[in-house]
């Protein structure tokens, strides 16, 4: 489909605005109608929290990287884990074709929402002066929201297949469609031009009926996001190469001006902006929030709050059976983390924090101890075996049995569903609370949004660019934070220790301390995939094998009421199921073959 894609094969959309009978003619006709048409591109957003998102039933996202293991047999573990990527035109992530991509919604695949929204963005700006009655007020909030889409769905398109045509205009049959592939770099000078002008346009707040719309903030989080991008070793190639390369000093310094501008930014309070880093003490309520629609950590994000069928999604993906209820698929389909993403959180001991593999155990971790003195976020994040959580409808305390003989662990490995695959041993709690459960069924008691920027990312981001451009510990350019002081701002606000002094010696060193707290901060946040693909290490993490934890408790369990305080012994295991098949040509996705086949100036990604 690709460059047909936006003419021929969605002429539909060039003459009538999806999901409408209306004309081209009556939605440009209006402010109102210009702004439903382009609300497609917000219904369009991927979300990955929806139980069925990306033409993915009931498989995470996150289960793509080594955060997480999908349960329920399908075209993520089926496919996509196996590295059977080509010519899968309806799969979900890879794909490019699918059937509920035609409405745009959470359902289709990325690419395929992408191009349609890319060909909305551009009608909109083509069309725009021919609008009647616009003020200036909603001819800027019109076009801001036109610039910033065109943007972000064609970083969407290049951070999976590399460098694309310039797509710049609404395609029509009769147009040129056989246009040359640019280089990233070139493509992401021209979507950061695009978010320049979106910044221009678009407001500092909207009013709270217009809560969820893109802002001058969200704008310049995707522009510090995708110069880092582009700064990235894999992005450095050209389209007929994948070799390891470096990052690119120059681009990785205005990966840091972009981001120290939007932290300044952040900091003044500009327009009445109430976006911030959040404390401590409210850290899970980054993640569900109430009564607020999203959380003031959320710069850009799906606001869903009030729409998502919330029983169904947080079931499918966070919750095991005995706690969503059912023997069905739904019930069966959990994702759970694994043991390689526990790994990533350090141990504290004596005001200090270390990695769990300190080749001196300088932190005392105990493998038979395991889940003592981690890092705060490891609590908010993950449900260990035999861990209290919630109660049932009698007010009875409730304990995860994730454990070798207990009824969750038992369940998730007999289901006819999940037959043959294996469970991590934990269960994901970074976006459920106690009630949300079958006994209680308070689903709805919080609002979960898929967060695509927060406040906290553009720190990470910050601290990569400027150890890239300056090393950790300089800040020529006077911005007021070092790469380790921004590092070092994310780890104090949960309680965690400054990063050791040895780390921080030079950008080699400190560099691997930058993507671990990644790793941790960003965790199941659908980053760590294109963080290991940009990075151009996928390779050798996935040589490495996907483990989990086996827990095995006294034989006196079933009469032990209080099940946290049962002393287990703790195996860790390769999940053979989970295991990934990377090469090098999985850096980027392949393209539709026959339109390789059938167009003269569109290369293929190296390897397909």
């Amino acid at each position: 489909m690709i460059l047909l894609f936006t003419a021929g094969s969605c002429k539909k959309y060039l003459d009538v605005a999806p999901d409408s009978d209306l004309t081209e003619d009556d939605v440009f006709s209006s402010y109102i109608g210009v702004r439903g048409y382009m609300d497609k591109c917000y219904s369009a957003l991927s979300d990955m929290h929806n139980w069925q998102g990306q033409s993915l039933p009931r498989n995470n996202i996150n289960a793509l990287s080594d955060e997480m293991g999908s349960l329920y047999v399908q075209d993520l573990n089926r496919n996509l884990n196996t590295g059977d990527w080509y010519n899968k035109s309806k799969m979900g992530e890879v794909g490019w074709d699918n059937d509920a991509a035609e409405k745009a919604t959470p359902e289709g695949n990325v690419i395929s929402n992408a191009f349609i929204c890319l060909r909305i963005a551009n009608k909109v700006i083509e069309k725009i002066d021919q609008v009647p009655g616009l003020s200036g007020e909603q001819r800027g909030q019109l076009l801001g929201q036109a610039h910033f889409f065109r943007a972000w769905y064609y970083f969407e398109i290049i951070k999976r297949w590399g460098g694309m045509p310039i797509f710049d205009k609404a395609y029509s049959p009769a147009d040129n469609l056989d246009l040359p592939r640019v280089s990233y770099h070139e493509s992401s000078e021209w979507l950061i031009s695009d978010l320049d002008k979106a910044v221009d346009l678009l407001p500092h707040v909207w009013p709270s009926t217009e809560t969820g719309r893109a802002t001058k903030a969200s704008a310049m989080a995707v522009k510090e996001m995708a110069a880092l991008y582009d700064a990235s070793p894999l992005m450095q190639n050209e389209i007929s190469s994948i070799i390891q390369k470096d990052y690119n000093i120059e681009r990785a310094k205005l990966a840091a001006k972009y981001a120290n501008d939007l932290i300044k930014y952040i900091k003044a309070g500009t327009g009445g902006i109430q976006y911030r880093l959040m404390t401590g003490a409210e850290y899970k309520n980054i993640f569900y929030s109430a009564p607020d629609f999203a959380s003031d950590e959320s710069l850009w994000y799906r606001h869903d709050a009030g729409r998502r069928n919330a029983s169904r999604d947080l079931r499918v993906h966070y919750i095991p059976q005995i706690f969503s209820g059912g023997t069905g698929n739904d019930a069966a389909a959990f994702s759970p983390p694994t043991q390689n993403a526990v790994d990533m959180y350090e141990v504290i001991k004596g005001g200090a924090a270390y990695p769990v593999n300190d080749p001196a155990n300088r932190g005392s971790y105990n493998p038979q101890r395991p889940y003592l003195n981690r890092d705060p976020r490891f609590y908010n994040n993950i449900i260990v075996p035999g861990e209290e959580w919630g109660v049932n409808s009698t007010g009875q305390k409730l304990y995860m049995e994730m454990y070798v003989d207990g009824r969750d662990f038992q369940l998730t490995l007999t289901n006819a569903q999940v037959n043959k695959r294996m469970t991590s041993g934990y269960v994901p709690k970074k976006y459920i609370w106690p009630e949300a459960n079958t006994f209680i069924g308070d689903y709805t008691k919080y609002r979960v949004n898929t967060i695509y920027i927060r406040v906290s990312q553009v720190y990470l981001d910050y601290a990569e660019a400027m150890n890239e451009a300056y090393g950790p510990n300089s800040d020529p350019e006077g911005y007021g934070l070092t790469a380790v002081q921004a590092i070092n701002l994310i780890r104090n606000r949960v309680g965690m220790p400054n990063v050791l002094p040895e780390y921080t010696t030079d950008k080699v060193a400190f560099r691997d301390r930058i993507r671990n707290e990644r790793g941790v901060e960003l965790q199941f946040e659908n980053h760590r995939w294109f963080d290991l693909r940009r990075w151009m290490i996928a390779e050798d993490v996935f040589s490495r094998p996907i483990r989990g934890v086996r827990a095995t408790p006294p034989t006196n369990h079933k009469t032990v009421a209080n099940k946290s305080s049962l002393t287990f012994t703790y195996n860790y295991v390769d999940l053979v199921t989970e295991q990934r098949v990377f090469q090098k040509r999985h850096y980027w996705y392949p393209l539709p073959a026959n339109h390789v086949d059938d167009l003269f100036n569109l290369a293929q990604n190296p390897g397909w």
